[in-house]
């Protein structure tokens, strides 16, 4: 089981943020302060320049973070030191409010494909009963999602990512 926790800035409405839904549901540990996350952690990030892949399953047994904070304030995404920085890879969001749109997930969503794609399906099938959409991401992400967990590296991820891109367009 991989820790996962959660660094609120509190940007978002409380009763539809996602992040303090995991925090209550016990799916996450909240992270008061950056200084609260562990050294060596996974922290998902939209700037990262390599994509999360299985390769960073062994990291990630130090924790996987999840920044929650609204996209039209992203370019105040927090640094960690001592952290690895993992992008996802292209996926729907499924939640109502960015339904369809490519990479605009939440952050239960986010936590959901690293969990999937670093080969957790046990932890992240918790999120299915507990997320009314989370079906829904995985019907829209599902073999993207297992095809990313079978990757060998960030590279091959990437490449998977690439590839399904040209065949869309």
């Amino acid at each position: 089981m991989i820790p996962v926790y959660v660094y609120d800035k509190g940007q978002c409405d409380p009763k539809k943020c996602t992040a303090k839904r995991m925090v209550r549901f016990g799916l996450a540990r909240e992270a008061k302060t950056l200084s609260a996350i562990p050294r060596g952690a996974l922290v998902l990030s939209p700037f990262a320049e390599k994509a999360i892949s299985p390769a960073d399953a062994y990291s990630a047994r130090k924790g996987l973070v999840v920044m929650d904070l609204t996209w039209t304030n992203i370019d105040g995404f927090p640094e960690v030191r001592g952290t690895e920085e993992r992008g996802l890879p292209y996926l729907l969001a499924s939640n109502p409010v960015n339904w369809g749109r490519p990479m605009e997930l939440n952050s239960a969503e986010a936590v959901l494909a690293a969990l999937v794609i670093l080969g957790e399906e046990k932890q992240a099938a918790s999120f299915l009963g507990r997320f009314n959409w989370a079906p829904e991401f995985m019907r829209l992400n599902g073999n993207l999602l297992s095809d990313y967990s079978r990757a060998a590296d960030s590279r091959e991820v990437v490449r998977i990512q690439n590839e399904y891109l040209e065949s869309i367009l």
